[in-house]
């Protein structure tokens, strides 16, 4: 068991506000909104320790043992390498939601042997979310990702994610 640090995130940080530069390509701008969510120790100030990343999930109040806040703090991202838990206060928090997701080919399950072009609107489910969610999907090499049009929870990464591509079910995403 290794310590690690527990960073905090303001919900008003520069990361949330970010001009989005111009892209050459669809696949840049996907990873750049990706690459957004990687926060370092800079990004905010250190709260307090932890006894180890692989007890954390994203979204998780309880157990954090940081106390004196205004509001509940929730964990917005793990930094399996570095050993950092980043967290942000409030259950609206920034960090806690995310327009993108992306998914390697481990994490996909094909039902059916159905053909999906880039940039089809699919139909995402989860046990997280009340109703379905409309996305686009796309595929790059080994990668593949969900673009939706709303906010969607983060926490929607740490459970199973269906998508329906003309209604019909064609793909399980596992974290």
């Amino acid at each position: 068991m290794k310590i690690g640090q527990i960073v905090e995130i303001p919900e008003n940080s520069s990361i949330y506000t970010r001009e989005k530069p111009s892209f050459q390509s669809k696949e840049e701008e996907l990873l750049w909104k990706i690459a957004q969510r990687n926060y370092t120790l800079f990004d905010g100030f250190i709260v307090g320790e932890h006894n180890g990343v692989e007890n954390f999930e994203i979204g998780q109040r309880k157990g954090l043992n940081i106390s004196g806040k205004k509001n509940s703090v929730y964990v917005i991202a793990i930094d399996k390498l570095e050993n950092r838990i980043f967290v942000g206060q409030g259950k609206s928090h920034p960090g806690l939601f995310t327009d993108v997701f992306c998914f390697d080919e481990e994490q996909v399950s094909w039902l059916e042997k159905t053909k999906i072009e880039n940039d089809v609107n699919v139909k995402v489910s989860s046990s997280v979310l009340i109703d379905n969610v409309d996305a686009k999907f796309y595929q790059f090499d080994q990668n593949y990702f969900l673009e939706f049009e709303t906010q969607v929870p983060l926490i929607m990464k740490n459970y199973t994610i269906g998508l329906s591509y003309e209604n019909k079910d064609v793909i399980v995403l596992n974290k």
